[in-house]
C-alpha cells in the first residue's frame, strides 16, 4: 500500500557538528567605519560579540551599496531577509547532514524513498528574531543587522513538539474508534491532520538538533507516531467498507501534502481505465468528488485556461485489488503531484456505480465469444439482396449477446469493397443487409467478420491499448463466401422500318451493350428473367422529295419492368426523330441511328443515377 500519510523523513543519517554556530560576514568594512558618532555598536565585531555572544544568539549582518535613485526602504526589507537567511545557513552549516526517507508500511509490500532538505531557508521558524537597520551616508551604505535569542528558538521548537505529539495521539486514538465505527470520513480527516503535525514535529525537531539539543529529543516517540498514522492509514483501507467519497478525501490530501496550502487553478481531466482513458460511472464520480473535496479545503479552482495543472489518472483491478492512481500535471506533462495507491476491490461500496467502463466487462471474455453464421456460403441475385440479409449470431457460453458490434468486411480480389459494423439484436443476432450501393457489380466476393472491440469499448481505434486487448485475448472471426448474381434482362423488341420489321434491329443491340456496362445480363427465355424491357419502334415517310433529299421519321416507346413486382423502372417515348438520305429507306436508317444513341445514353443514365 502506497500512501501519503508516510512521507515525511525520519532521522536517519543526520550527524550534528558539534560547534558553535559561525557567523557569516559578506562584507568587510574598514575600522574607520565604527568610529562615525551615530554607527550602531553592532558594526564593532568585538563589540557584537561582546552584546550577542554566540552561546546564547543567533545573529546575521548584511550590507549593500546604495544607488541614486534606489529606495532604501526596499533595500531594508531585501537586507532583513538576507541578514534572516544568514542565521538559516549557520543552522544548515551546523547541521552537516542528508535526510532521507525510508518506509516500509505494516502488512503492505510498497517502499518509498523520497530525500528531502532538512529545513526549508524560506519558512523556518525563528521566534523572536528583530532586526536593525543603518545607513552609513558617507559609505552610501545600508547595513542590516538580525538576532534572536537561542533559548526562545528552543523553547518554541519544544512546544511545538509537545502540543503536536498530544494532539496526534488524541487524533490517532479517535481515528482508530471512527474506522472501527464505519465513519472512514472522520478517520482520514483526523489521520490527515496529525500527518500536518508530524510534518510540524520533524521540522522542530532538525533545528533543535541543529542547536545542539538532541537529548531533549525523543526519536523513539517521534518514531512510533509515525507507525501509528501509517498503521491508521492501513486500516482505513482494509478494516470495513469504503465508499467513493472516502477514497476522495485520501487522494485530495494526499495531493495537498504535496502541494501544500497555496491555491492553485486546475483543468479538470478524467481518470481512465488503464492505458484506454474510458472513464467509468466510478471514475467519473471519483473524478468530481476529490475535486469538490480539493476545492471546500481552498486549494484548487477550477478552470478551463489559465490553470497551473491539469488533474488526471488511471485506474484498474489486478488480481483482487484496485490500483487507482491520481495526479497533477504542469503544462509541459510533468508530474507535480502523485497519489497511487492499492487497496481491496471488495471493500468499496461501488452502488449503483460500475467499477468497469460500459462493456469492459467482456474484455477477458472477447476469445470465447462465438459468431455463428446461418450458412457458410450464400449466393444471391443482385436485385435481392435486401430481401437476404447475411445473419450471424454472437454466443457466450451457449447465450446469445445483445447490443454487441460486429465490423463486417466485404472483399474483392483482396480488395475492400464496403466494410461497416452492425449491432446485434435483442436475440443476439447481427444481420448485414446489402445492397446495390454497396456492391456495385456481381461477382465472388468474401466476407469478413469480427467484433468490433474498439466500438464495443467506446474507444480509439489502432491504439496501443486496443493492439494489447487483441494480442491478449484474439478474436473469433469468420470467413463467409457470398456470391452475387449480376440482374437477368429479357428484351421484347418490335422494330419496323417504313411498315416492314427489320432484318437486324437496331435500338435492342444499343440498349443492351448499355446495360451490359451496368452489370446486366441478357438472357433469351423470359421466364425467370428479373427485368423486361419492351421495345417498340417505326419509321414513317416524309412527304417526298424536297430539294434532292428525302425525310424520315422514327417513333418510339421503351418500357423495362420489375418483374417480381411488376413495377415499370423505366419508359422513355421519342417522337419523330428525323433522318435524312438519298431515299426513304437511307433516310429510315439515319433516323434509327440518331435513336440508338439517344435511347442508349437516357437509360444508361436513368438507371445508374435516379433508380435506388
Amino acid at each position: 500500500m502506497k500512501g501519503w500519510f508516510n512521507c515525511e523523513p525520519t532521522f536517519l543519517c543526520i550527524y550534528v557538528m558539534r560547534k558553535q554556530l559561525l557567523l557569516i560576514v559578506f562584507v568587510c568594512f574598514n575600522i574607520g567605519a565604527w568610529s562615525q558618532k551615530d554607527a550602531p555598536f553592532w558594526l564593532d565585531p568585538y563589540q557584537r560579540e561582546s552584546k550577542y555572544p554566540a552561546d546564547q544568539y543567533l545573529v546575521g549582518l548584511s550590507s549593500e551599496l546604495v544607488g541614486k535613485k534606489q529606495s532604501l526602504s526596499n533595500i531594508y526589507k531585501q537586507l532583513n531577509q538576507t541578514s534572516r537567511n544568514q542565521i538559516i545557513e549557520s543552522v544548515h552549516v551546523n547541521v552537516k547532514s542528508e535526510t532521507v526517507m525510508n518506509i516500509s508500511i505494516v502488512n503492505t509490500e510498497s517502499t518509498q524513498l523520497l530525500d528531502q532538505n532538512s529545513v526549508s531557508i524560506s519558512k523556518a521558524e525563528l521566534v523572536g528574531l528583530k532586526f536593525e537597520n543603518y545607513y552609513y551616508k558617507k559609505k552610501k551604505t545600508a547595513f542590516s543587522f538580525s538576532y534572536v535569542k537561542i533559548q526562545d528558538i528552543i523553547e518554541f521548537n519544544l512546544d511545538i513538539i509537545k502540543v503536536n505529539t498530544a494532539a496526534i495521539e488524541k487524533n490517532v486514538g479517535i481515528a482508530n474508534t471512527s474506522i472501527a465505527n464505519g465513519n472512514k470520513e472522520k478517520a482520514i480527516d483526523l489521520l490527515f491532520e496529525s500527518q500536518v503535525k508530524l510534518k510540524e514535529i520533524n521540522k522542530a525537531a532538525v533545528m533543535l538538533m541543529a542547536l545542539d539539543q538532541d537529548d531533549q529529543l525523543d526519536f523513539n516517540k517521534i518514531g512510533q507516531m509515525k507507525l501509528d498514522i501509517a498503521q491508521g492509514t492501513d486500516d482505513f483501507f482494509n478494516k470495513g467498507t469504503l465508499n467513493v467519497q472516502e477514497l476522495a478525501s485520501f487522494y485530495a490530501y494526499g495531493l495537498q501534502l504535496q502541494l501544500g496550502d497555496a491555491g492553485i487553478t486546475v483543468c479538470k481531466g478524467k481518470v481512465g481505465f488503464e492505458t484506454s482513458g474510458k472513464e467509468s460511472k466510478f471514475s467519473a464520480e471519483f473524478t468530481n468528488r476529490i475535486l469538490n473535496k480539493l476545492s471546500d479545503l481552498e486549494l484548487v479552482k477550477i478552470g478551463e485556461s489559465g490553470y497551473d495543472f491539469t488533474f488526471s489518472g488511471s485506474f484498474n483491478r489486478s488480481n483482487d485489488n484496485i490500483v487507482l492512481v491520481s495526479n497533477f500535471v504542469d503544462s509541459n506533462g510533468k508530474v507535480r503531484a502523485t497519489v497511487n495507491n492499492k487497496f481491496p476491490y471488495n471493500s468499496v461500496q461501488f452502488g449503483e456505480l460500475t467499477f468497469l467502463p460500459k462493456n469492459f466487462q467482456y474484455i477477458n471474455h472477447l476469445s470465447e465469444i462465438k459468431l455463428i453464421p446461418e450458412q457458410e456460403a450464400y449466393t444471391i441475385k443482385k436485385v435481392e439482396l435486401f430481401k437476404n440479409p447475411i445473419k450471424l449470431a454472437l454466443q457466450l457460453e451457449g447465450n446469445p449477446l445483445i447490443d454487441i458490434p460486429v465490423h463486417f468486411k466485404i472483399l474483392r480480389n483482396d480488395e475492400i469493397e464496403y466494410e461497416t459494423s452492425i449491432i446485434s439484436n435483442k436475440n443476439g443476432i447481427a444481420e448485414l443487409v446489402i445492397n446495390t450501393d454497396q456492391i456495385k457489380r456481381s461477382g465472388e466476393l468474401l466476407l469478413h467478420a469480427n467484433v468490433d472491440v474498439a466500438d464495443l469499448l467506446g474507444v480509439e481505434d489502432n491504439t496501443d491499448f486496443i493492439r494489447k486487448t487483441l494480442k491478449e485475448h484474439p478474436l473469433q472471426a469468420k470467413q463467409l463466401k457470398v456470391k452475387v448474381l449480376a440482374p437477368t434482362v429479357y428484351v421484347s423488341s418490335k422494330e419496323y422500318g417504313l411498315g416492314k420489321p427489320l432484318g437486324i434491329t437496331i435500338l435492342a443491340p444499343s440498349l443492351k451493350n448499355a446495360l451490359i456496362e451496368l452489370d446486366y445480363k441478357f438472357v433469351e427465355e423470359a421466364e425467370g428473367a428479373d427485368y423486361f424491357i419492351t421495345i417498340e419502334a417505326a419509321t414513317r415517310s416524309g412527304q417526298g422529295k424536297q430539294g434532292g433529299i428525302y425525310f424520315s421519321y422514327l417513333d418510339a416507346t421503351v418500357s423495362m419492368v420489375r418483374t417480381d413486382t411488376g413495377k415499370e423502372i423505366y419508359k422513355s417515348s421519342l417522337s419523330s426523330v428525323k433522318g435524312s438520305g438519298a431515299n426513304f429507306e437511307l433516310a429510315s436508317a439515319k433516323a434509327y441511328e440518331k435513336a440508338k444513341k439517344t435511347i442508349g445514353n437516357d437509360i444508361s443514365y436513368e438507371l445508374e443515377f435516379n433508380q435506388k
